[in-house]
């Protein structure tokens, strides 16, 4: 279930809305690529891995891409979540989606274990 709030960032800093959803709600509304470059590409979601490697001609095509359009993978206290932008602390990979993440908004979805 998508939940709404506006979460502060940085202290002191205006917040920006915040959405949270699950992965499937995810999957339906931003549409992760399979990495084509890699045939043993993680995280697929039924059209192959999407997972995109963080250097390399991976990291390249990431780069490339509409900032709007990339996520991270990353690893935090309370597991795997996926959030908008290109991010380095706790990452595992990135991903590309098809549709873009709207301006001004902070995007979570953890993952289920």
């Amino acid at each position: 279930m998508t939940h709404n709030s506006t979460t502060p960032l940085i202290a002191g800093t205006e917040a920006l809305p915040y959405i949270e959803m699950t992965e499937d709600e995810f999957l339906a509304r931003f549409h992760p690529m399979p990495n084509h470059l890699s045939d043993t590409a993680g995280f697929d979601f039924g059209e192959g891995g999407c997972l995109f490697e963080a250097s390399g001609p991976e990291l390249a095509f990431v780069r490339a891409q509409p900032p709007a359009k990339v996520w991270t993978v990353i690893e935090g206290d309370d597991g795997l979540e996926i959030t908008d932008g290109m991010h380095v602390v706790n990452r595992l990979g990135y991903l590309v989606t098809v549709r873009c993440c709207p301006p001004n908004v902070a995007v979570s979805v953890p993952l289920d274990g």
